[in-house]
């Protein structure tokens, strides 16, 4: 069964995977080396562009090193779920 890592940013709440071959990784760092503080980075980067990928049904955002792939698991709450981060 996988697991979550939250935590709470700006008033938002993120939702990180752990990574399933090795539990303790999350997913970000073992598959691309990634942090937690770089996915907010991006997150709450003012000069990010974002789009909607309608077809994967979440947010695509990036700034000038990173992408973060991302969709709301609660909005009204503000909590979501990072699907993934990398560096460009």
């Amino acid at each position: 069964m996988p697991k979550y890592k939250q935590v709470r940013c700006g008033g938002v709440r993120f939702v990180f995977k752990y990574d399933e071959p090795d539990s303790s990784l999350l997913h970000i760092y073992a598959r691309h080396l990634t942090s937690i503080d770089d996915a907010l980075s991006v997150f709450f980067d003012p000069e990010a562009s974002e789009t909607w990928n309608s077809e994967r049904r979440r947010f695509e955002r990036y700034n000038a090193s990173h992408g973060l792939f991302w969709f709301w698991l609660d909005e009204p709450n503000q909590a979501v779920m990072v699907i993934t981060c990398f560096t460009l």
